[in-house]
């Protein structure tokens, strides 16, 4: 991309709207959505809380794992100041807050996760998918019982 050249609108929406999906998705346990955000070798690293799981069928069996250790608990995330920046390669680095709760049904939820998100994003075949996201957390309750 030539210097100085910004991010269409239209990709910006697009890849507001893939941030978007991945929280519903992961937090809802849908297991092929979540996958699909990612390209095939894809990449999900949180080095706090052990989590560095790499291509299709990792990232299912990941987020498997996290469906059945949630206990019955409703899951929900919350991104902020998403910035995204376009990169001369065409590729596009996203940061943005998390934070993510834990509820028991018909009770209000408690802050289970805290922290910042890294992300490498590229179009595949007019798609915006996560390359990697890294995960730096500034606290977590991940695998610790509620």
């Amino acid at each position: 991309m030539p210097e100085g050249q910004t991010l269409s609108v239209e990709d910006q929406l697009a890849i507001q709207s893939l941030y978007a999906l991945y929280n519903l998705a992961s937090d809802a346990a849908d297991v092929a959505a979540y996958v699909d955000c990612f390209t095939e070798d894809g990449a999900m690293l949180s080095p706090e809380v052990g989590i560095d799981v790499h291509g299709r069928a990792a990232l299912a069996a990941h987020k498997e794992r996290d469906k059945a250790n949630r206990g019955g608990r409703y899951r929900r995330h919350w991104n902020g100041n998403l910035h995204l920046q376009l990169r001369d390669d065409g590729s596009v680095r996203g940061r943005c807050y998390l934070i993510a709760y834990n509820g028991a049904p018909g009770d209000l939820p408690a802050i289970a996760d805290c922290g910042v998100y890294e992300d490498s994003l590229v179009k595949i075949d007019g798609a915006w998918k996560f390359a990697q996201r890294l995960l730096t957390m500034d606290g977590s309750t991940w695998n610790k019982p509620a």
